[in-house]
């Protein structure tokens, strides 16, 4: 069997800057970043192969074309060329790599239609396998294999690492489960199904036309639902400028903000201001009070003692007896006694009186001094009075200008989230039209066909393969490690891959991708020859050990069994692999800035500034 290996994914569009990533042929590792696009390229590989999901970032706004490089089985190169949201692929036979504007090879179907005129059937040719049947109920109806019933096989997206859905089937329910045993059994043994007749009987047109109908019932549910009849374009186009609009709201909210943050600032270092001088000015007004009653005071000391002083010559001449300062009796007095006392009282009445005088002195300094701080407080309050009036009327503008801005913002976050819901709606609606039309052109068989099944040694052949790859990675409790043929889904550990947490999920479903594509292409077997895997080990966490035990490293050995895949790997993680590899493996970084910041580069400033 041939097989397919992808050489390029292209983004162009006119007047932008191309953005593109190169894969190796054998092994290519992209790590970087979150938001830097990682996800974006593995989405838009499967995009390119069919897919019916538009993978869409801001950034890739304005991109008309997308370019997917592969080389054939026998080395020529082809290039697909699709329009976001277009249902047609142009194909060219040769390797391109910008703004496509010759005329291709040949326009496929972008849908997968089962058709001669479909991607599917382009590429299967190429390797070979545009022949071959598949089962697709439990009845034996058959159908021509489809490129999706491979890709999700070898592409697989982040989501789809960690779906507890059985990593063999593309999607869920019984139909699903029997299609993926089918495709299991021509990839694991190179047998497909042999045609079988898809005439309905009665019964079974009865129950088509009851799902049918309800089908029916349910769109028209859900297009009842929509807000606004739009198509998908037009809505993802809406949501793009709504995005747009609510960047620049959120700059001009930021800017406001930062002024508003700053006036509050300076209004409460304005109310620190005046706390601090009404603290003061009180300690001023109190000394104030304490001082004057005690100027008071000495005002009333100098009045007694100058009444004192007055009295003082009288004390000692008019009064006959006992001595009034000392109180001698007459007999003991000699001639100049009330003289001496006389002169005495006087000295200390003049000695406490410029004692009493020097204090209130001092006193009326100090209350001079406070009264001008008091005078000066009183002044610097008016002042900052007037600065908090205009830090206040500062923020009242500013708050007038926020609060339409808030209101807009609402407004437009609510028209977001109207957008987002009406195209989910038409993406639900979508399926429902995909299911609708499969149920129109599927069929019954009278009689129910027995299923052939893998035989029990290609299934411990593939089994020894999948232990292998887990045991390469030096993943704990993993021993007994197989496929279940009937269920689809792969255990490990005597756990199956369903009933592990999410990171030994995407551990077990890479192991799968990885065990399938070796196991096929080492016997050339069907299989598309490259394999993508999107974020395989980001959420495992290895469990603890012992301090004696040194636990293993399962990234490192995880990227160097890779080293020995014999197809074309492409591994999108967020850390990056082991020095020892990166010698091997062409490694694209996305830092989110800097040269490389991501898938998509800068945008001149003059695309920026476009309407």
């Amino acid at each position: 069997m041939g097989s397919l290996t992808l050489t390029h994914l292209t983004y162009a569009g006119a007047g932008l800057p191309t953005a593109s990533v190169e894969f190796d042929p054998t092994f290519t590792v992209i790590y970087g970043s979150s938001n830097t696009g990682k996800t974006f390229i593995v989405d838009s590989i499967d995009y390119m192969l069919g897919g019916h999901v538009r993978p869409y970032i801001p950034r890739a706004e304005g991109y008309g074309q997308i370019l997917l490089g592969l080389l054939l089985p026998d080395g020529s190169p082809l290039t697909l060329v699709r329009k976001p949201g277009g249902k047609s692929i142009h194909v060219h036979q040769a390797d391109l790599r910008g703004m496509v504007h010759d005329t291709p090879d040949a326009v496929v179907s972008a849908r997968r239609i089962r058709s001669r005129r479909d991607i599917s059937h382009y590429l299967l040719s190429k390797v070979g396998l545009d022949d071959r049947y598949i089962r697709t109920n439990e009845s034996g109806n058959t159908e021509l294999l489809k490129l999706a019933d491979l890709t999700h096989l070898s592409v697989v997206t982040d989501t789809r690492m960690i779906d507890p859905n059985p990593p063999s089937q593309r999607t869920r329910g019984t139909a699903a489960r029997t299609a993926a045993r089918s495709v299991m059994k021509l990839m694991l043994t190179g047998e497909d199904e042999p045609p079988a007749t898809t005439l309905p009987n009665v019964s079974q047109r009865r129950v088509q036309r009851g799902k049918i109908n309800l089908i029916d019932s349910l769109a028209l549910d859900l297009h009842a639902k929509l807000s606004r009849d739009q198509s998908p374009a037009e809505l993802r186009e809406q949501l793009a400028l709504l995005e747009g609009t609510l960047e620049d709201m959120a700059r001009s909210l930021a800017r406001e903000s930062e002024q508003q943050a700053r006036a509050v600032a300076a209004r409460a270092q304005l109310a620190q201001t005046d706390a601090e001088l009404e603290t003061r000015l009180g300690e001023v007004l109190d000394l104030l009070g304490r001082f004057d009653i005690l100027r008071q005071q000495y005002e009333s000391d100098l009045a007694r003692l100058e009444m004192v002083s007055e009295a003082g010559n009288l004390l000692g001449y008019f009064q006959v007896g006992r001595c009034v300062f000392c109180g001698a009796d007459p007999e003991h007095q000699h001639a100049q006694h009330g003289n001496q006392e006389t002169t005495q009282l006087h000295e200390a009445v003049v000695v406490e009186s410029a004692k009493t005088h020097s204090l209130l002195a001092d006193l009326l300094l100090t209350l001079s001094d406070l009264e001008a701080q008091r005078d000066e407080l009183i002044e610097r309050r008016n002042a900052l009075t007037r600065q908090v009036g205009e830090a206040d009327s500062v923020l009242a503008q500013i708050e007038a200008r926020l609060a339409p801005l808030n209101e807009e913002l609402q407004a437009v976050v609510a028209e977001r989230l109207r957008v987002e819901r009406d195209l989910e709606l038409r993406a639900r609606i979508d399926e429902l039209d995909e299911h609708r039309s499969e149920l129109v052109s599927q069929g019954a068989l009278p009689s129910k066909r027995v299923e052939a099944f893998i035989a029990g040694r290609i299934l411990t052949s593939f089994d020894r393969v999948l232990q292998s790859t887990l045991d390469s990675w030096r993943i704990p409790n993993v021993e007994a490690a197989g496929f279940d043929p009937h269920g689809g889904d792969v255990s490990a550990g005597g756990t199956t891959r369903a009933g592990h947490g999410r990171g030994m999920r995407a551990l077990l479903h890479a192991a799968f991708s990885i065990a399938l594509a070796r196991y096929c292409l080492d016997r050339r077997l069907p299989h598309l020859g490259f394999l993508v895997l999107d974020s395989p080990l980001v959420t495992y966490k290895e469990p603890d050990y012992d301090a004696d035990r040194i636990p293993p490293n399962v990234i490192d050995h995880f990227y160097r069994s890779i080293l020995a895949f014999p197809g074309q790997a492409i591994v999108v993680e967020n850390a990056p692999p082991p020095p020892d590899v990166l010698e091997h493996a062409r490694i694209i970084t996305f830092s989110g800035s800097g040269d490389r910041p991501g898938f998509f580069p800068a945008r001149p400033t003059s695309v920026l500034a476009r309407p």
